[in-house]
């Protein structure tokens, strides 16, 4: 068998040619299929001096003017030790902590402290690198992401301090520093310096999708009413039914909660809801006539407050929707869980599709429909988003202002919960390069 192999000249010539142009911009006519955020690194510094003066500690990359360092998952501290006069010492560590404590407080009360991070890294040793220890000593390690319980692994939580009082009650506070500790050779015994500073630990989450607002509608138009027939996959529900007095001989009323599907939102996200009730017009007519809150002049759907409520008034029902949280705390097989408020909605019936006068017209059996339509969003005093002590949840309810009037009102209280997840960032199609 013979291998024939060609000559080079045998071999057809090939001309190079410049690789094509790209570049991050998007040119007319093409769109962003996918694109990964790229997490800009903060350039500013923060510097902590030891009461005694001779003892700095410098955070790098850190944003300016914050009164504590502030790191991410996954997030690199970095930074500088120093010292005026090192002539004495031996040995030179960072410690960096993260502590959970949790207690519960009522008939068997208990509390419990569970480490997080415990890690030690030995920044100089005169035994391991002799001479005099350096004015000036760089280190960088990378904050874990997780932490162990047990044989479990669990997301390593933020930085909070939720104290909430009662019987029974419940405290969890997290919290972490990074400690930097001298061995001192003293003439009698070696002593031993430290100095903590204190840091949050934020995990950073952005929703996957955008959130549905009023931009993406045309002018003048009611947000749900646009897009549930278009787009309603953009939308989940859940329904429930408001019963009314067996005396009253009324028909119940069905009540549906709508809230974007995605269900997850960032702290700072107004988030709409839309709540329909359908029912006979004698139904929807004496739930009208009873609720505190007053209709909205347009479709446009500008919020209204609620007037200012009078005890003796027939308008004593209330339909609110709140942004809630749910904190659990288990220590040693006792659980507590207590739910607080940590947004208030702002709520805007439209207009009914009925008359509202019943001296004018006698309402029909016919079936009805009254529309709410609002937003909600978190309080600026909420600084992180959901994890595993606290679960958050928007909730509508139809009830009494004051809980004594529910055996003078015609209908039953109701309550409607669709959990929901915030996290830190709001969702965003800019690409930080």
């Amino acid at each position: 068998t013979t291998l024939f192999m060609p000559s080079m000249e045998s071999l057809p010539c090939y001309t190079s040619s410049p690789p094509p142009f790209y570049s991050e911009r998007v040119n007319e006519g093409e769109e962003v299929l996918a694109a990964t955020r790229v997490y800009q690194t903060p350039t500013g510094s923060f510097t902590a001096r030891c009461h005694c003066g001779d003892l700095v500690v410098t955070v790098k990359e850190q944003n300016e003017d914050i009164e504590i360092p502030l790191y991410h998952q996954r997030g690199l501290i970095l930074g500088t030790f120093s010292h005026k006069d090192t002539e004495n010492f031996l040995q030179v560590n960072l410690k960096v902590e993260g502590k959970l404590k949790l207690n519960v407080f009522g008939k068997n009360s208990a509390s419990v402290s569970i480490k997080l991070v415990d890690e030690s890294y030995e920044l100089w040793s005169k035994k391991r690198d002799g001479a005099k220890c350096p004015g000036a000593i760089d280190f960088a390690t990378v904050l874990p992401s997780t932490f162990k319980e047990g044989n479990t692994e669990f997301p390593l939580p933020p930085s909070h301090k939720i104290s909430l009082a009662g019987l029974p009650g419940l405290y969890s506070e997290c919290s972490y520093a990074m400690k930097v500790s001298m061995l001192v050779r003293s003439p009698l015994w070696n002593r031993t310096r430290t100095f903590s500073v204190p840091f949050k630990y934020w995990p950073r989450e952005r929703p996957s999708m955008p959130l549905i607002s009023y931009t993406s509608v045309p002018p003048g138009c009611e947000l749900f009413r646009e897009t549930i027939k278009t787009a309603p996959e953009v939308w989940v529900e859940k329904s429930a039914t408001l019963h009314t007095r067996p005396s009253l001989k009324l028909d119940p009323i069905e009540v549906q909660f709508f809230v974007p599907s995605e269900r997850k939102f960032g702290l700072a996200d107004k988030i709409p809801f839309h709540v329909q009730l359908t029912g006979s017009e004698s139904s929807l007519l004496k739930l009208y006539s009873h609720l505190l809150t007053e209709q909205s002049s347009s479709s446009s759907a500008l919020p209204v407050r609620p007037r200012m409520f009078n005890p003796d008034s027939e308008r004593f029902l209330s339909l609110n929707v709140t942004l809630n949280r749910q904190v659990c705390v288990d220590v040693r097989n006792q659980a507590v869980w207590r739910n607080f408020v940590i947004g208030e909605g702002r709520v805007h019936p439209l207009p009914p599709h009925f008359e509202t006068d019943s001296n004018t017209q006698k309402p029909s059996g016919r079936t009805g429909y009254l529309d709410v339509v609002g937003d909600i969003k978190c309080s600026p005093e909420v600084e992180h988003g959901s994890f595993d002590v606290g679960r958050d949840f928007l909730l509508l309810q139809i009830a009494p202002v004051i809980p004594s009037d529910n055996a003078k009102s015609p209908f039953f209280p109701l309550k409607i919960a669709i959990p929901i997840s915030l996290v830190s960032e709001s969702w965003s199609e800019t690409v930080i390069i």
